[in-house]
């Protein structure tokens, strides 16, 4: 039986809130609001393109591929927009914490554009 991929991606995307999440409070002992906070803003964002993505590939499925490439640089324009208002500066080893985090949900967000192209050409 194979895995759905809806469930793949959001069992992996609270997988990676809940290490990150424990490595921060436990091992680095940081504040959780601030992780909170670009948590909730990255769900939000994630959310709303795999919204975009199903969206797309209903109108337009040749234009799947393109358009996630597009949608992965307005993600990349928020997180660096979004990175001045949390103040992560503040943070030691603020790119680790959370540069890692972005390519993760990236990789998964590429992953269920992946898995829409290739239903797509089966049927």
């Amino acid at each position: 039986m194979k895995p759905n991929p809806n469930i793949l991606v959001v069992v992996l995307f609270f997988l990676t809130f809940l290490i990150h999440f424990s490595l921060w409070k436990f091992v680095y002992h940081l504040d959780e609001i601030i992780i909170i906070k670009f948590y909730l803003f990255l769900s939000v964002m994630f959310t709303m393109m795999i919204t975009l993505i199903i969206l797309i590939n209903r109108v337009a499925p040749q234009f799947l591929g393109l358009s996630v490439v597009g949608l992965i640089l307005i993600k990349f324009g928020l997180m660096y927009l979004i990175r001045k208002k949390l103040n992560l500066e503040v943070i030691p080893g603020y790119k680790f914490h959370f540069i890692i985090p972005y390519f993760v949900l990236t990789t998964l967000l590429t992953y269920y554009a992946v898995t829409l192209i290739n239903h797509d050409k089966k049927q």
